[in-house]
């Protein structure tokens, strides 16, 4: 499965080494192959694939799940999922007329930006919660820290929340720390069923329960501000697997801007509605705290792959591969990931366990 942002000769290339590296210890031949924007037909051609399953899609959190229901579904063995990007180095730009939300009637009055609903998302938890930007900058501190121990993130120097208070603002309330970065790189998942995945030579992560919930309305919502559509895909996440929120071990956010990480913890049901933002004070999501989030250093200070850096680490966790020792979960057992596209018109969980 590829997805990319752009058909670059570079991306193709990118996504055919990390099929090759991922099944060199795996499978001898990966049979299905799912794409996105990148250019399918020359992956598959540079792979020497003629799968079952070829197939553009948008998301990771989509991809993921496609995969899964054609492994359970029996129509293939083996799923591989990549996604490779050079948007950095290709100088991508997201604040256009190509990002708007809910069609030009909202493009006309500045939404033209994923970021622009965030910075309204917190700024509407301020008013109806009194919640602060120095509250809010406990998630870009608790994240830098987490970055500082993790090998593959690009910005590994911690900040402090005086760092964060003197950062420029972008969109007020949202400064500099709030956003994504823009990056190159690559992730790429193989699926398969249980039963095959107990004789390959790496240890298995097993998929213990999903949510979806697509939501087109957008700002029609009364609480548009706060991602609703979480709050329906959680309810078939926790209603249809054998766990609730405080069985998880840490908890992995597709975080494009800080206040996705509040959002979550809410809607998921790890606090109230409404006190995420004096939940995660005195590092109750930092490494050693109550609930560990994006232990990575998320899209803010790791690197910015649509949340393909989620599922990644907490593969790593759970197979206690974590590189440093420093970052390492203890014992983790359960470990669950969010995924949503920039303006939240669909959201996805899973648990992870070992």
């Amino acid at each position: 499965m590829t997805f990319s942002y752009t058909s670059f000769p570079a991306q193709d290339r990118l996504n055919s080494r990390l099929v090759r590296e991922v099944t060199a210890t795996g499978p001898a031949s990966t049979r299905q192959i799912i794409g996105g924007q990148g250019d399918l037909k020359t992956l598959g051609h540079r792979l020497g694939m003629e799968p079952r399953v070829a197939a553009n899609v948008d998301f990771h959190g989509q991809a993921l799940q496609f995969a899964t229901l054609l492994v359970h579904q029996g129509l293939c063995k083996y799923v591989a999922c990549m996604y490779g990007t050079n948007q950095r180095t290709n100088r991508n730009r997201f604040g256009s007329t190509a990002y708007h939300l809910g069609g030009n009637f909202d493009d006309v009055y500045g939404l033209s930006n994923p970021g622009s609903v965030a910075a309204f998302n917190y700024r509407r938890r301020m008013h109806d919660f009194g919640a602060t930007e120095g509250q809010l900058g406990a998630v870009a501190v608790a994240q830098s820290r987490a970055a500082s121990l993790n090998p593959l993130a690009v910005y590994r120097s911690p900040l402090t929340i005086e760092d964060y208070l003197n950062a420029r603002y972008v969109i007020a309330p949202l400064r500099l720390m709030d956003f994504c970065m823009i990056s190159d790189g690559g992730f790429c998942v193989i699926v398969t069923s249980p039963e095959r995945a107990r004789d390959l030579p790496r240890a298995p992560v097993f998929i213990a329960g999903l949510g979806s919930q697509a939501c087109f309305l957008e700002l029609e919502h009364p609480d548009a501000m706060y991602h609703p559509p979480q709050r329906s895909n959680a309810a078939m996440l926790w209603e249809n697997c054998d766990y609730a929120p405080q069985d998880i071990d840490a908890l992995y956010v597709q975080d494009a801007y800080t206040p996705n990480v509040l959002a979550a913890l809410e809607n998921y049901g790890f606090c109230e509605f409404g006190t995420a933002h004096e939940w995660v004070q005195g590092g109750r999501i930092e490494l050693g705290g109550e609930l560990p989030v994006n232990v990575h250093g998320g899209q803010n200070r790791m690197t910015y792959m649509l949340g393909w850096q989620n599922t990644h680490d907490a593969v790593l966790q759970l197979r206690h591969q974590a590189m440093e020792p420093a970052r390492q979960l203890p014992d983790p057992k359960l470990i669950m990931a969010t995924y949503s596209t920039g303006l939240w018109q669909e959201t996805w969980s899973y648990i992870f366990r070992r």
